[in-house]
């Protein structure tokens, strides 16, 4: 019950912010500077993690540069687009990030890993994040509220659903404690956003059948992006990303599942609902 207040006390923080981005700033600067920001805490998660940041070598040099170039990611194309921006941009991240490696060579023996790392945690976060200013920038901010809402609502049920009814694992070898039943009850959670939220609320527009394809696809998505994290943490030997938010652990552990809803949702709704 006390990890339970402290997951609230959080969210009862960090929940009037985000709406207050989404929804009292017209421009999409406001959703662009919360997720650079978010993005940027999540990526330097992963990054003190994959590489490691130890005291005799912080790799500050790294995380200084692979977080400019993620917050680029997601400020940039709103200024001249994804589709002009991001190639550009993210061959020249291949390039900045291979010349701050090649300039530490004290860690040469793992250099090769060290630049794998940086590359991959700007696909892994900011790139994925980058939609959500998008919505905003293209008259869809109840989007944004409804994709944030699928991978809570998703987390929430699936949370009470594992407790109450979870007997058969989901994937042991990844996350002991996620079971069958608990994942069940994490799509009718994002049901209940896509549907309650979506459809019947803030995109009437929205059909009931589109709002469960995409409830169920971004669930899936969300879910597995969940797993994902936990390989992660489990491959680099940590129980969270960080202790930044009293009861979800680091920003990382609280945006897992939403850096893979997010793509999920733009696409489906600006090219096919």
């Amino acid at each position: 019950m006390g990890d339970v207040l402290k997951r609230a006390g959080t969210a009862g923080v960090l929940v009037p912010i985000v709406l207050a981005a989404i929804y009292l700033d017209e421009s999409p600067w406001a959703v662009g500077a919360a997720c650079a920001i978010v993005g940027w805490i999540s990526l330097d998660e992963y990054l003190r993690m994959a590489l490691p940041v130890t005291e005799t070598d912080r790799g500050t040099l790294l995380r200084v540069v692979t977080g400019l170039l993620g917050i680029g990611i997601v400020m940039l194309p709103l200024v001249w687009g994804p589709g002009l921006v991001l190639p550009p941009l993210l061959a020249g991240s291949a390039i900045a990030i291979g010349f701050a490696t090649l300039a530490r060579p004290a860690a040469l023996p793992d250099a090769g890993k060290h630049f794998g790392v940086c590359l991959s945690g700007l696909l892994y976060v900011p790139l994925l994040i980058a939609v959500l200013p998008l919505l905003k920038q293209q008259g869809l901010a109840h989007w944004i509220t409804i994709s944030l809402c699928m991978a809570f609502f998703s987390d929430t049920v699936a949370y009470f659903f594992g407790r109450a009814f979870g007997k058969h694992k989901l994937y042991e070898a990844v996350s002991p404690k996620k079971t069958w039943q608990g994942a069940f009850g994490g799509v009718l959670g994002s049901l209940a956003a896509t549907v309650g939220i979506g459809s019947m609320w803030l995109t009437p527009e929205l059909s009931i059948g589109h709002a469960v394809v995409l409830g169920v696809l971004g669930n899936i998505c969300g879910q597995a992006g969940d797993l994902v994290e936990s390989m992660l943490k489990r491959t680099h030997g940590v129980k969270d990303s960080s202790n930044l938010l009293p009861g979800h652990g680091g920003m990382l552990d609280r945006i897992d599942a939403m850096v893979y809803v997010a793509p999920v949702v733009y696409y489906y709704v600006t090219r096919i609902a």
